[in-house]
């Protein structure tokens, strides 16, 4: 196990960036930045060679301008929320719009977490790293200084573990994913259409406009049906639902490359899951001159539902932290081969 670490580029406003490189004994390799705390690389070997299997950008300097959030942390609240505004405890909330066909907010922004500097410590023991972020009260239209941590780890067994902890001084929303897009078959082998992919859900959020309507709908007899492994064919932007919530119990998301034979569990704490094809991928400066294209990644954004502070059903919990109390939520991507 070793951590190593070396620039990463300069920022627009000087900020010197960080890439930290974890490799665990079977020779793995994750490579994280404290620009954004962005989940860059990982490496994974094969008897043909090491396959990088996340979408990324080579320096802190292209990922500042660059859209997609690429392997961002977002917050405080991923995904939309309707109106761009909610309420709590009598008091509205208005954030900035972000999109007008509906009105919403997306991922928090413009100002998102992921365009900014963290704070970085290495944990040598853990082979991980820690990222911290203070959000100040009123920070992107939201209450409570909110203080951060986002750790990655990587197992000897080749998880990456995703763990984040916070705390607020005031009640306030916090539904944080990341936003990473992977290709199992390399970053730079073109599309995921045929990859293979596994989700153990039974339910899906109705949405009319990219917002959910409050219904859950069954997958049954549908393209979201993928409750028996199925190749991905079709275009996905949307949240699939776990049952039970809140337990990290077992992996509910198998996606495997279809050339390369690695495979992918995914296991999450978090009610849901948006899986996103990339439909609107267009990044002409990848990794070592690659583009990005649409369908050339896939995002498994674990989350709470879809603007679920303003949905009025039991079904959809609310991410509502309480002040002064601890926030703690886990994601794990674990790697596997078999080799084609």
């Amino acid at each position: 196990m070793s951590i190593h670490t070396r620039s990463f580029g300069t920022t627009s406003k000087g900020e010197q960036a960080t890439l930290f490189s974890i490799t665990n004994q079977n020779g793995v390799v994750l490579e994280l930045t404290d620009y954004g705390a962005i989940w860059v690389s990982t490496k994974i070997p094969t008897k043909n060679g090491v396959t990088d299997v996340i979408l990324g950008l080579d320096s802190a300097g292209n990922y500042e301008p660059s859209k997609g959030h690429l392997g961002g942390v977002i917050g405080r609240n991923a995904n939309r929320i309707s109106n761009a505004a909610f309420t709590l405890d009598g008091t509205k909330y208005q954030l900035e719009v972000t999109g007008t066909d509906p009105v919403l907010n997306i991922h928090s922004g413009p100002n998102c977490y992921d365009r900014r500097m963290w704070d970085a410590t290495i944990l040598e023991k853990e082979n991980a790293v820690r990222f911290t972020l203070n959000s100040p009260d009123g920070d992107q239209g939201f209450p409570g200084n909110l203080t951060l941590h986002v750790t990655y780890v990587l197992t000897e067994d080749n998880t990456v573990k995703l763990i984040y902890d916070g705390i607020s001084d005031a009640k306030t929303l916090l539904n944080i994913t990341n936003h990473v897009y992977f290709n199992l078959n390399g970053h730079d082998s073109g599309t995921v259409w045929k990859h293979l992919l596994h989700v153990d859900s039974t339910r899906i959020t109705e949405t009319k406009s990219g917002l959910p309507t409050g219904t859950l709908l069954p997958v049954a007899g549908t393209k979201y049906d993928l409750t028996s492994m199925k190749e991905v064919e079709h275009e996905f932007d949307d949240n699939w639902c776990k049952e039970p919530h809140h337990i990290l119990d077992k992996a509910r998301i198998t996606c495997i490359g279809d050339k390369s034979g690695i495979r992918m569990d995914v296991y999450t704490d978090l009610p849901g899951v948006q899986i996103y094809t990339g439909n609107g991928l267009n990044v002409p400066n990848g990794k070592h001159g690659t583009s990005y294209a649409k369908g050339d990644g896939i995002c498994f954004e674990t989350q709470y539902y879809v603007d679920a502070i303003n949905i009025d059903s039991p079904e959809f919990d609310k991410p509502i932290l309480e002040a002064n109390t601890p926030f703690h939520t886990e994601t794990w991507y674990k790697f596997s081969t078999s080799e084609k």
